[in-house]
């Protein structure tokens, strides 16, 4: 199966090339963190089904159009389907489920779903999913991991997620990712519960300075979906 037609947060991440994942003990806390990583910058910005009333936040930001909002950590169908009715424009997973696969393509949003060996990223990507998600790559091999793999896999679209952050955002960018997903080092839960907004939007801009540095530099091809 080849994949569907760019959805536009597709396009948008090729552009940025950063996700800002939002984890917090309740919805009211997301949201406010997911405004101050938009204030900071970033144009996508994921909040999960780990928060408490996720598809609440969801709503709430997608109504305000500060940002591109998508969900993460969607594990099953009805999940993805209360992620597109909250006005979720891209489904993250940290696996591939073909039947979430198949809600969230029917729908026409980025599918960017989890695998991290080479079997696992080409079934997800034969199974039509935009981008891959190497997940927990940041803490499993780091840069090098998708330095590796893509010698064999010159042409998957990957996503470094698990550990990543504002020293190995570069080295995952000139190993050939497509965009980084932020979560702890953008986005600490530990900010959120301590109403450390102002924090996170400097977070935020300190990565999206980081990626125009390096795109700045020559170091990295320029990115087209």
């Amino acid at each position: 199966m080849t994949p569907s037609p760019k959805p536009a947060a597709l396009e948008t991440l090729y552009e940025q090339q950063l996700i800002g994942v939002v984890r917090a003990a309740n919805h009211e806390s997301a949201l406010a963190a997911a405004r101050a990583i938009a204030k900071g910058g970033l144009s996508l910005v994921e909040i999960t089904f780990t928060v408490p009333d996720a598809t609440r936040a969801m709503k709430a930001m997608a109504a305000t159009g500060e940002a591109v909002v998508g969900a993460g950590t969607v594990l099953t169908p009805d999940e993805c389907r209360a992620a597109l009715d909250a006005g979720a424009r891209f489904i993250v997973a940290p696996n591939f489920s073909p039947a979430v696969a198949k809600v969230a393509l029917a729908a026409g949003v980025m599918y960017v779903p989890g695998a991290y060996t080479t079997t696992e990223i080409l079934a997800a990507r034969d199974a039509g999913a935009h981008v891959i998600k190497v997940y927990p790559v940041g803490v499993a091999g780091g840069p090098m991991y998708i330095t590796i793999i893509r010698d064999p896999l010159p042409n998957v679209p990957m996503l470094a997620a698990g550990g990543t952050t504002l020293e190995n955002l570069e080295p995952f960018l000139r190993a050939g990712c497509v965009g980084v997903g932020l979560g702890g080092a953008l986005a600490d839960p530990r900010l959120t519960a301590a109403g450390q907004f102002d924090e996170i939007t400097r977070r935020a801009r300190a990565f999206v300075q980081r990626v125009s540095e390096v795109r700045a530099s020559g170091l990295i091809p320029a990115m087209t979906a």
